[in-house]
């Protein structure tokens, strides 16, 4: 078997791929009280396997969050916070985030805010952790139900990415995390999408790879753009529109996946990059192909747009009132703050409702 790799970058340590859990053990024994914070779901299935792997292991205290988007809440944040005052957690202990995006978020927060500052480690569960959530430092909770709506930047010590814990996903859990990573290589890794085009990701086998390539095209962009005030925007692709859709059904009572929801916000962009660059006719239909293959269309109507913009308005990205996009100029090229009007965008989800071809 291969070693994992270790990325020792400033201020955060990465061990990625195949045993990276036993390779922690060592600095795991440095802490006298280790506090495990996940949800109901990550305690059946991956906190067991954590600890066949680590059995010399010495958790201190359990935090068991209630799972899904919509619990990623003040209120359950509040419940951290209490649990750790129950604990009489302090700064000297060691705070293990185990669990897909919503812990790594929370739980994140929850650690940066908690007596100024508690230090924690990012184990992702999911493959949207293990390529995304967990890597990069952002952390935050949904407030008035606009995703991600409250937060702060604060980058844990270590994080561990081991595909162990894929064997226990279900099939939305896999494909959330696929959207991210047909991602990277659109922005940036021409490589990674011509390895990936035309698969489903049910039938790929070696996801060892592909995740410590993807989690290293996710560092190599955050660890010199920290604060996201440049090429770190280019992750954005496919977020603007993406997280508008997403809050809409999440507001609607019917939460999709943010993959699911990120899949049609790379339709949407993808089309407006086709009209902004002049990306070429049969680029675009690959990328909608191959989008397709892995992902259900959504089933908003032309009705639900004016709502979707609406809810775009909240976007973290926005300046001055103006949609700031990152695009894509060609496959693996991304671009960032790129002025786009409320028409085009419109444009674009009517481009996704009615499953246009690429014009000529």
């Amino acid at each position: 078997m291969n070693l994992p790799l270790l990325l020792e970058t400033d201020p955060v340590t990465y061990l990625i791929g195949d045993g990276a859990i036993e390779k922690s053990a060592t600095r795991l024994s440095q802490f006298n009280r280790i506090i495990v914070i996940m949800d109901e779901n990550v305690e059946k299935h991956c906190l067991p396997v954590f600890k066949q792997k680590i059995p010399s292991i010495n958790i201190y205290g359990i935090i068991t969050i209630i799972s899904g988007e919509e619990n990623k809440s003040i209120h359950q944040l509040i419940y951290i916070w209490n649990e750790l005052t129950r604990l009489n957690v302090g700064r000297d202990d060691l705070i293990i985030n185990l669990g897909g995006g919503v812990v790594t978020d929370i739980a994140g927060m929850a650690a940066a805010t908690f007596k100024r500052g508690v230090q924690f480690m990012n184990i992702p569960t999911t493959l949207l952790g293990m390529v995304d959530a967990a890597i990069g430092g952002k952390t935050g909770i949904d407030f008035a139900k606009f995703k991600n709506q409250v937060g702060l930047f604060i980058n844990p010590a270590c994080v561990i990415i081991d595909p162990v814990f894929l064997r226990t996903l279900e099939k939305p859990h896999w494909q959330s995390g696929f959207a991210e990573v047909m991602k990277y290589g659109l922005i940036m890794d021409k490589e990674l999408w011509f390895k990936l085009e035309g698969s489903n990701y049910l039938d790929i086998s070696d996801w060892n790879k592909i995740i410590i390539k993807a989690a290293k095209d996710k560092i190599d962009i955050v660890r010199f753009d920290v604060f996201e005030k440049g090429m770190r925007k280019n992750l954005n692709f496919g977020h603007t529109v993406g997280h508008a859709i997403e809050s809409y059904y999440l507001k609607s009572g019917n939460p999709v996946t943010h993959g699911i929801a990120i899949a049609a916000g790379m339709i949407c962009e993808g089309w407006i990059s086709s009209r902004i660059f002049k990306v070429e006719c049969s680029n675009l239909e690959n990328v909608i192909e191959m989008i397709d293959k892995n992902f259900q269309r959504l089933d908003f109507t032309d009705g639900d747009i004016p709502r979707i913009m609406e809810l775009m308005k909240q976007d973290k990205k926005i300046r001055g009132n103006k949609h700031k996009l990152s695009l894509i100029k060609k496959i693996g090229k991304a671009v960032h703050d790129i002025e786009i009007n409320d028409d085009l965008i419109m444009q674009s989800l009517e481009f996704y409702i009615k499953r246009k071809k690429c014009e000529k």
